[in-house]
């Protein structure tokens, strides 16, 4: 029987890796310290990177996942999300990878409430486009 190795949230390690890294340590140093890697660890500092630049792309702290879930949405400000926030379009599933956990982080920093249902658009008639 093979037993596998849980898998490690990157953002767990994040600050422990880079305060290691701030005193001068190489990877192997940390990886041996944390018991992990040198590839592993190079993979944390990348993402702790990546977050980084999120933040100061949108001045808010999205997980990597959120920011991708933006991205498929064409999503470009907060004008734009808040505006698709009400007609609809932002709600879990609309994209691949959009749930509930992103779902709420797009509401905190649009700083709406969470919507249990999806709102419905409204529905025009063809001949005089009032609403049905």
């Amino acid at each position: 029987m093979t037993t596998t190795k849980p898998r490690m949230k990157l953002a767990h390690f994040i600050p422990q890796v880079c305060k290691l890294r701030a005193e001068g340590r190489t990877l192997q140093e940390i990886g041996d310290h944390l018991h992990l890697s040198r590839q592993r660890i190079h993979q944390v500092i990348k993402g702790a990177k990546r977050l980084e630049d999120i933040q100061a792309e949108w001045g808010f702290s999205f997980s990597i996942r959120t920011y991708n879930v933006l991205h498929r949405l064409a999503v470009r400000s907060k004008d734009e999300a808040l505006s698709l926030y009400r007609s609809g379009h932002i709600h879990p599933n609309a994209v691949t990878g959009f749930g509930w956990v992103s779902y709420k982080e797009i509401c905190d920093w649009l700083e709406v409430p969470m919507l249990k249902k999806r709102p419905k658009e409204p529905r025009l008639c063809p001949h005089c486009g009032k609403d049905i």
